[in-house]
């Protein structure tokens, strides 16, 4: 299935939401640095240039991607979520109305979200041939009033972590510097608040996760 673009000269505006300040409540912290597999189970994705400026893309053991492309300036110029029923997801994507210049395409599945460049010039468009960044999402889980978060930073860029309450006072705040690895894990059986909102930043990507704590 393919998709002509409409070119939209759109503002990137992501910006963190605003929150009440710290409020902290004595959660019990446990910090582990250690080694530890973290499994995507997103499959393989390759993008290629079928003619022209049309671009094709397939990821394999997916069941949901949402595709965005940035132009050079971080302004975002289309974005859609494909699902699929048997994990196999192709799409084609006509560039024609795009002008000339450098765009990133950045596609996001449930395990990780990963970036390739596209260059168009004249009537033709080029693609990268490897991934110019992988980003993989945090895994949180929780079990027994115990939120677990496992982090894979192969960048070893800052990774800044900050948990919420249901009321948006900011409980926790901490950066993490030089980590490829990083599980940390809060006790939160004493708290009053029932959900919180962890939020982790890392490798220019913020990821937001509700988590109950009853």
């Amino acid at each position: 299935m393919g998709v002509t673009l409409q070119y939209r000269n759109l503002e990137n505006n992501i910006k963190d939401t605003d929150m009440k300040n710290v409020m902290k409540f004595g959660l019990a912290l446990v910090v582990f640095f250690t080694a530890f597999t973290m499994h995507a189970n997103d499959g393989n994705f390759s993008v290629s240039v079928k003619s022209g400026k049309v671009i094709s893309f397939a990821i394999n053991e997916a069941k949901s991607v949402h595709v965005t492309i940035f132009n050079s300036n971080g302004a975002e110029v289309f974005n859609e979520t494909l699902k699929s029923k048997d994990g196999k997801i192709v799409r084609t994507y006509d560039l024609t109305a795009l002008p000339a210049g450098n765009y990133i395409m950045e596609t996001e599945t449930a395990a990780k979200v990963s970036r390739h460049e596209i260059n168009i010039t004249g009537t033709t468009a080029t693609v990268t041939g490897t991934t110019v960044a992988e980003v993989y999402k945090p895994v949180v889980n929780t079990k027994d009033g115990i939120i677990t978060v496992n982090i894979l930073n192969n960048e070893k860029s800052p990774v800044e972590i900050k948990l919420y309450d249901e009321n948006n006072n900011e409980v926790y705040r901490e950066t993490v510097k030089g980590e490829q690895t990083l599980t940390k894990r809060f006790d939160i059986r004493s708290a009053k608040a029932n959900n919180f909102t962890l939020v982790t930043k890392y490798n220019n990507k913020t990821f937001v996760e509700a988590v109950a704590a009853r």
